[in-house]
């Protein structure tokens, strides 16, 4: 990320609480922890691409990492996972037609079977959750699957969202508030 100096030093300007206390990390083990960087389908609708990176907690009070990104103007999508990476970060539709594209994550806590699709909204620029559904690998692998392939916009504010769950597939159809 050399070539993106500064958006470290905006997320830790940004979500530093003076009551948390800061947590270090090592050189080394931000290197060697770091997956790199994703370009996805731009959050925006009037981008190309935006692209995607996975930060470790930023203090005490974080119980998870977080998704960032390259465009400053978008907030961290924080989670209370430590199994976060790129890869399941993905763009859907704009579900409610408002000129900014929802985003899921398959969502993992790394050592159960079962994990979870989760999409969310960006709405006065926090990332709000719209809906959640199963997804249990041992009724589908994740790797055989395109995760934007599991959220069909059906009309404005409505979409669908498969669930995977012992042994079957459903779609669940889901209305934004």
């Amino acid at each position: 990320m050399k070539e993106k100096t500064g958006i470290i030093d905006h997320y830790f300007s940004l979500y530093q609480p003076d009551n948390c206390g800061v947590l270090t990390h090592r050189n080394s083990e931000l290197k060697e922890g770091f997956e790199g960087i994703r370009i996805i389908k731009g959050i925006r609708t009037s981008k190309k691409n935006d692209t995607v990176f996975v930060m470790p907690n930023f203090n005490y009070c974080d119980d998870g990492e977080s998704y960032c990104f390259y465009d400053k103007t978008l907030p961290r999508l924080y989670t209370d996972s430590y199994c976060c990476h790129p890869d399941n970060f993905f763009v859907c539709s704009d579900i409610d037609e408002d000129g900014i594209n929802e985003v899921g994550i398959f969502y993992s806590s790394c050592v159960s079977r079962y994990k979870s699709l989760r999409i969310y909204s960006l709405k006065k620029n926090t990332w709000n959750e719209i809906a959640i559904t199963t997804f249990d690998i041992m009724t589908k692998d994740p790797t055989e699957v395109k995760f934007s392939d599991l959220v069909k916009k059906i009309s404005k504010y409505k979409f669908q969202i498969c669930s995977f769950d012992k042994g079957q597939t459903k779609w669940k159809t889901i209305k934004m508030r």
